[in-house]
């Protein structure tokens, strides 16, 4: 997530977009208007502000017009940064996030399912390695179940045709 959003602030940045559209953007992208989360409690949904972004510092000393500067992606995702210690200190915005992820699959429901609990870290979240291992078995089994005619016919067109 963090390096999806950096990358979204990274493109924005080529299309010479000013920092507060930007933000604008990913604010309308992320927190939507008609939110089911917000419309239900009654609350309104939080809102990406510069300083979610980059440094208090930065952001001070940035001009209106002035684009988002260029992200390393592998350094926002290694390294403690403004967007990551937003997501592990709001429990609003991770909440929004991972509903949003949800209804973009269909399901606004209000009770969360497979998600990861909001008292885990997000960086912590792991796939279960049964769930990887069960993938991996099934990819193996198809490919194991091929015939052996099946791999000549291939050989012998790729022969024919050179």
């Amino acid at each position: 997530l963090v390096a999806v959003s950096y990358a979204a602030l990274n493109s924005s940045m080529w299309q010479r977009l000013p920092h507060q559209k930007a933000l604008q953007l990913l604010n309308d992208l992320c927190f939507p208007e008609h939110c089911p989360i917000c419309a239900e409690g009654k609350t309104s949904c939080p809102r990406f502000v510069c300083e979610s972004f980059v440094s208090k510092t930065f952001a001070s000393s940035m001009t209106q017009e002035e684009t988002f500067p260029w992200f390393d992606l592998t350094a926002a995702q290694l390294r403690e940064s403004p967007f990551s210690q937003l997501l592990e200190g709001s429990e609003s915005v991770r909440s929004h996030l991972a509903r949003l992820y949800q209804g973009a699959f269909g399901d606004w429901s209000t009770e969360p399912r497979g998600l990861v609990s909001t008292s885990t870290s997000l960086t912590s979240a792991a796939v279960e390695p049964a769930v990887m291992e069960d993938q991996r078995t099934s990819l193996s089994t198809t490919a194991s179940e091929m015939s052996s005619e099946d791999l000549e016919e291939t050989t012998d067109n790729d022969s024919k045709s050179s």
